[in-house]
């Protein structure tokens, strides 16, 4: 039960390691669909579909709380019989640039959206609010056709210190196809004679066409209208300079100017200086939930730091002590696995392994045919204990023969059992059922001449039982022998750790001599080993508590993850004064998947044996030759006796070669060629594997409808298609 308990801890252990890595790559995930959905809605490269604009009127009454009633009129031209109308889309959140060059976000207020004479819908789409006009069950005739829009924009209270300014972006740039005769009617709450005016074809005020744009202003009402014609001339003046196109009187030759002519009539922002304390009053359009949401991150990134800071801070690294032998005479396993736990059991099982050959417990031969087969001996043989004497069952059957009948001599049960006997003839058999009962009254009736016993079997049974039971006692007396000779033999070889006795039993579980690519179940004793370390010797090592604490970290890594796309792409409701928590919010995305990557740590005895298991790989990487000379003296199978270890720390090669001049005693562990660190890859890959069946899906996934970047803040100005 415990067994199959920490199976399934490890199990759950293995899934949240690799959840880590799906949590990075979600992050990263999100990050990728945010740049491309940015850079997808900075491109204009939109067509339009059956329909152009033959003329845009917008009329903006400004009130003096910053609230905007609008009125669209757009005069359209339908091309295909096969349109049920028009749709326009209006952000809620965009970024306006005022005259001290600094970009804010805003976010407005829309209410009453609605359609004049004709059918609509409403509903909104990655942040911005749709009106669609028309019916689905019918079809808009093909010609001109004039749409009416109207809705109340509430921009809020004005955000600008020391001075106030009117900016909006009148009309979209993404309607797909050419805005011809655009004009703006803006009635504004008071004069604006003096007041500065511009033009810009984006957000940013810095495509100025204030001066391709015919405007008047009378007292508080301003009209403004492209003249096509200066925007005309100003680009052809622009390409002759660029190109270099005249004739020989410096006249510009425009043959070709056509075909870089671009019309500017697709986007539209009208921005008015104003004095301070133009606007007065106006709504917060704000919320509190993302404000919320991000101060719910920041407590449990909190947390997060201060649960490293009690269960994951390591504890103080010990200094690492030179070592000429293993520490705490650990397996070559259990040093592989302080080093490096991520190692493969089977790399492991392959050191435990050699150091039974060292041991002498093996013997590894690598043999001559064809494919190199790996063999390997048992030189330890335990004599096997006699089989226990078994019960002999054999029956006892006696031949009788009656001589004379029964009569008043007899008493009552030896008339029955003569009566019984001889029912059907004057001969019997008796065995099984009647034996114990004709014992009984044998004596009486051949004492008194009434049977005479024909044959009996008892003196055969008897013999056969003693020299069974003698047989027996010459087969354990040997045993007792060899058993006696055996625990002299091995009493000067080194005990066997539970490892290493995982790894010899399965190696000689049906023989004494296997070979490796042949022997089907070896391979079962990766499992034991790996089980066999991570009970006895993980929660040794590794602090039980911080992995706990691990656990919990990575729950909060991932709320906090959702929270803040919740918080930035969902809720969007925050006072961009606070925008910065939008970044903090982010940041304890990171900060979280910081301390939780480093909320593991080794416990005090893990950071001992640690520094030990580094001390005593250092010195076998650094030894100098005198000092493996003076040990080799000390100890003739010092090499190897570290063999197995300097495999199970990725370092045999410099082992081995540290002794290329160091003379040693012979030693029978069979012909297997310890002394190239290529063989061991050899004796790795001759383990017998099953095959396993893996079976993957890939499936290619997008962003579930297209990453909208339009939350926080919309690049956008707006605009529609048809339907």
């Amino acid at each position: 039960m415990k067994s199959l308990k920490r199976k399934i801890s490890n199990s759950f252990i293995y899934v949240l390691n690799n959840l880590v890595y799906v949590y990075v790559a979600f992050i990263l995930i999100i990050g990728l669909c945010s740049l491309i959905d940015s850079k997808s809605e900075n491109t204009s490269e939109y067509k339009a579909d059956g329909f152009t604009i033959s003329s845009y009127n917008v009329v903006l009454d400004v009130k003096k709380d910053n609230k905007v009633k609008v009125t669209e009129n757009i005069a359209t031209n339908f091309t295909s019989s096969l349109k049920h109308g028009i749709y326009k889309y209006t952000p809620l959140w965009l970024e306006y640039t005022g005259k001290n060059n600094k970009t804010i976000k805003r976010k407005a207020v829309l209410t009453n959206y609605r359609a004049e004479g004709d059918p609509y819908t409403t509903d909104k789409v990655n942040g911005k609010e749709r009106i669609r006009i028309g019916s689905a069950s019918s079809y808009v005739p093909e010609g001109e056709k004039d749409y009416t829009i109207k809705y109340t924009y509430d921009m809020g209270q004005d955000p600008y210190i020391g001075f106030d300014e009117f900016i909006f972006h009148a009309y979209g740039d993404f309607w797909g196809t050419q805005i011809k005769n655009a004009t703006i009617q803006v009635i504004m709450p008071k004069k604006i004679s003096n007041c500065k005016v511009s033009f810009y074809t984006d957000k940013y005020r810095k495509n100025n066409v204030t001066d391709i744009v015919e405007y008047t202003i009378e007292d508080n009402i301003l009209y403004a209208t492209f003249n096509e014609e200066k925007n005309y001339q100003k680009q052809l003046k622009a390409y002759c300079k660029d190109t270099n196109n005249q004739d020989e009187n410096g006249k510009c030759q425009s043959e070709n100017f056509d075909l870089y002519y671009e019309p500017l009539e697709k986007s539209l922002t009208v921005d008015i200086e104003l004095p301070e304390g133009y606007f007065v009053g106006g709504s917060w359009n704000y919320g509190w939930k993302s404000f919320i949401t991000a101060i719910i991150i920041i407590l449990l990134t909190l947390i997060t730091i201060l649960k490293w800071l009690k269960y994951g801070k390591d504890h103080p690294k010990n200094t690492e002590t030179v070592e000429f032998y293993p520490p705490d005479n650990l397996t070559s396993a259990e040093v592989g696995y302080v080093f490096n736990h991520h190692q493969s059991s089977k790399k492991y099982t392959i050191a435990l392994l050699i150091q039974l050959a060292s041991k002498g417990y093996i013997k590894i031969d690598e043999k001559k045919d064809a494919d190199k087969n790996i063999e390997i001996t048992n030189l330890l043989i335990k004599p096997k204990e006699p089989k226990k004497l078994k019960e002999d069952t054999s029956r006892r059957v006696i031949d009788v023969k009656k001589l004379k009948d029964d009569d008043e001599n007899l008493n009552q049960a030896e008339r029955t059992v003569m009566i019984h006997l001889f029912k059907n003839g004057d001969e019997k058999t008796v065995d099984d059922a009647d034996i114990d009962k004709f014992l009984a009254v044998k004596e009486k009736l051949l004492a008194g001449g009434y049977i005479e016993i024909i044959s009996d079997n008892d003196k055969y049974l008897t013999t056969k039982r003693e020299q069974a039971q003698s047989d027996y006692d010459k087969e354990f007396q040997k045993y007792q022998q060899d058993l006696e000779k055996y625990n002299a033999k091995i009493a000067d070889y080194q005990p066997l750790s539970k490892l290493e006795q995982i790894v010899y039993d399965q190696l000689f579980s049906k023989d004494n001599v296997v070979i490796l690519q042949k022997h089907k179940t070896f391979y079962q004793a990766f499992k034991e080993v790996e089980d066999e370390l991570d009970a006895s010797f993980k929660d040794k090592v590794h602090d039980k508590q911080a992995t706990k604490q691990f656990i919990w970290a990575l729950v909060i890594s991932i709320i906090v993850l959702i929270l803040s796309l919740l918080s930035y792409f969902v809720l969007e409701d925050l006072d961009p004064r606070l925008s910065f928590l939008y970044n903090l919010s982010f940041i304890c995305i990171i900060v979280n998947l910081f301390f939780m990557a480093f909320m593991k740590r080794k416990t005090e005895y893990g950071e001992q044996i640690t520094a030990k298991v580094k001390g005593f790989r250092n010195f076998l990487i650094t030894a100098e030759k005198s000092k493996l000379e003076a040990l080799v003296q000390e100890n003739p199978h010092y090499f190897y006796n570290i063999l197995p270890y300097t495999y199970a720390l990725n370092i045999s090669k410099k082992w081995i070669k540290k002794f290329e001049d160091i003379s040693m005693p012979e030693v029978d562990m069979g012909n297997f060629d310890y002394s190239s660190s290529y063989s061991y890859y050899s004796l790795y890959d001759n383990v017998y594997y099953p095959p396993a069946t893996i079976s993957s899906s890939s499936s290619s996934g997008g962003c579930g409808g297209g990453c909208s970047s339009c939350g926080g803040g919309c690049s956008s100005c707006g605009g529609g298609g048809s339907w």
